[in-house]
């Protein structure tokens, strides 16, 4: 589970106006997309945070995968500056997991980045042992 967080951007908003904004968030959704697998799911989680699930994924390519995103969301805000990401990734041994702990994890993790001084990424690898499982609404889709 990977989230991200746009540094910096409400100064984007207050400086350039909300269109520059949601130029930005555009920017990044589409780069974002375009680094990632057929089956990664992107989505946004509100204002200017995303999350991307990376289903079925080693540590290594977690971390590789992060890599791609965060070179993804750069070259995207590269034309608005002072805009940059944070990224926390959150890789979990067992897909038996409660959904909604997932993405904390990955949140508390870009958290980290932003005390740290920002646009940076911070993978970590947790085993959710005796975790309980919660479908998300709506899937997996009915065929």
């Amino acid at each position: 589970m990977a989230f991200l967080d746009l540094d910096d951007f409400k100064r984007l908003n207050d400086s350039q106006g909300h269109e520059a904004g949601d130029r930005a968030l555009t920017a990044v959704a589409k780069s974002l997309a375009g680094s990632l697998r057929n089956t990664d799911r992107l989505a946004r989680l509100g204002g200017d945070e995303f999350a991307v699930l990376l289903p079925e994924i080693s540590h290594a390519a977690a971390i590789e995968a992060g890599h791609k995103i965060a070179a993804a969301a750069d070259v995207a805000l590269k034309q608005f500056p002072p805009v940059s990401a944070s990224i926390g990734i959150a890789w979990f041994e067992s897909t038996e997991s409660d959904f909604p702990a997932m993405l904390d994890a990955a949140d508390s993790l870009m958290y980290a980045i932003k005390q740290e001084g920002k646009h940076g990424m911070r993978v970590e690898r947790f085993p959710m042992t005796g975790a309980k499982t919660i479908a998300a609404p709506g899937w997996p889709p009915t065929p």
